[in-house]
């Protein structure tokens, strides 16, 4: 299945973690392990985060920070 189309249903956001909600279920990730920047980001930077209409992406305006869902959660990542 290629990685566009995986598409979030809805996600959540803490301290540590992203999760992801898709149609393959939960998935959650430690922010260093999803990109540099975010690892390095502020709690505030990181759960301003906003899935993007389709489903296909998440944005961090105060990161300006884009990242494809099916980026973060194909293995091999």
């Amino acid at each position: 299945m290629p990685s566009s189309a995986i598409l979030a249903r809805e996600i959540s956001a803490n301290e540590t973690h992203l999760t992801i909600f898709t149609h393959r279920g939960k998935t959650e990730m430690r922010w260093e392990l999803i990109s540099e920047r975010l690892g390095q980001a502020t709690s505030v930077e990181r759960m301003r985060c906003h899935l993007s209409p389709s489903g296909y992406s998440i944005r961090w305006p105060l990161l300006d920070e884009d990242l494809g869902i099916g980026e973060m959660i194909l293995p091999g990542r």
